[in-house]
């Protein structure tokens, strides 16, 4: 057997632009300064929040206190992942052999 052996010329280049598009990467996540987290408040109703946020319900409509601030695009999300589930499972589907190629009978 031979031993690998690197190959130089033109492959080398995209090696190493995706090594310097790492390094610069890393130093700008590393570099940014995040401020620090808020969390919610002891009486912050997080399900009932969520809830009026998949349908675009004012949460103060349905709770008197302890609603939390959200975005109306949250059914968008799980729409998307009900229709990209259901694309995995037709892959899997369609990805499927049957065990018996020669014809005969199966158990």
């Amino acid at each position: 057997m031979s031993r690998p052996q690197l190959h130089t010329g033109t492959s080398l280049w995209p090696g190493l632009a995706a090594v310097a598009l790492f390094g610069v990467l890393a130093a700008a996540f590393l570099g940014a300064s995040l401020p620090e987290p808020a969390g919610f408040g002891a009486d912050a109703q997080i399900v009932k929040s969520i809830g009026a946020a998949m349908f675009n319900i004012d949460p103060t409509a349905i709770m008197d206190e302890g609603a939390v601030p959200s975005e109306g695009f949250l059914a968008l999300f799980l729409i998307i992942a009900v229709v990209l589930d259901a694309a995995l499972d037709g892959a899997l589907m369609l990805a499927e052999r049957d065990e018996d190629h020669s014809g005969g009978e199966s158990r």
